[in-house]
């Protein structure tokens, strides 16, 4: 049974590869590159830059960093002043509670409690929320996504799996649950299957509130922002390095087959 299935997924392998390559002959002697509509000179030498071998993955590293750093620092102020509101706000509940002669644990349980988590969360994850997330859909809509997914295709390839991976890996990076649905454009089951399974392993826009939280928490202190920056750098680099480790022993193991 085991080996009947392995025989039929490698079988889908090689149709969806002779496909491809039937496609790209077609492509080659039917379609024609009209020059007038060729990108200028500065589009093409900033597209070198941004998908070259070495360049790319520099700027690529840098442009998460300022990133973060952005957010680590621009979100300190914002979360001072929400914090100095809540803790404001909180003592309006709190006189009122008390003149009326409530008991401690009804004070504890909607103001001491309630409020107060509700306004710590609120002013902790509200401003890193509004930095980060448009500074990501801001590289989104600027086609940055698309180039740093053409530069991960090669890694991705020498897994084992399809290049079209590093697209929904970094959709990934803004929601998984869109990440899982856009593995829909992977025609070979057994590599639409490796990416499924290993996009969580990116953090989401979700999460990364949290992990500036936890990282302002242990080296804000003594690290300052620069150290909380690199430190969550370092968590979505272990993200892409765990996915790539992963698919690469998915198929090679559970998963074998020939990779598109």
């Amino acid at each position: 049974m085991a080996n009947d299935l392995r025989i039929e997924n490698k079988m889908r392998d090689r149709i969806v590869a002779a496909l491809y390559r039937e496609a790209d002959e077609i492509i080659s002697r039917a379609v024609t590159v009209n020059t007038a509509n060729r990108q200028s000179k500065w589009e093409t030498g900033l597209d070198n830059i941004l998908t070259g071998p070495v360049t790319g993955y520099l700027i690529m590293l840098l442009l998460l960093g300022a990133a973060f750093w952005l957010t680590i620092s621009g979100a300190n102020y914002p979360s001072a002043m929400l914090a100095g509101l809540f803790s404001a706000l909180e003592e309006k509940p709190l006189g009122l509670l008390v003149s009326i002669r409530a008991p401690e644990w009804l004070i504890g349980l909607f103001v001491l409690g309630l409020f107060r988590t509700v306004g710590w969360v609120v002013s902790v994850m509200l401003p890193p929320m509004a930095i980060f997330f448009p500074l990501f859909t801001l590289m989104e809509d600027l086609g940055y996504l698309p180039r740093v997914a053409f530069n991960l295709d090669y890694l991705f390839k020498k897994c084992g799996t399809h290049g079209k991976q590093a697209l929904t890996m970094c959709m990934g990076f803004g929601c998984n649950a869109a990440g899982v649905t856009a593995c829909r454009i992977i025609d070979s089951p057994r590599e639409r299957l490796i990416a499924t399974l290993t996009n969580n392993f990116v953090p989401c826009n979700g999460r990364f509130p949290t992990l500036i939280l936890m990282a302002s928490l242990f080296l804000a202190g003594s690290w300052g922002s620069f150290g909380v920056t690199l430190a969550v750098m370092a968590v979505v680099l272990t993200g892409i390095a765990t996915t790539l480790a992963v698919s690469w022993l998915l198929s090679r193991t559970l998963l074998k087959g020939m990779a598109s």
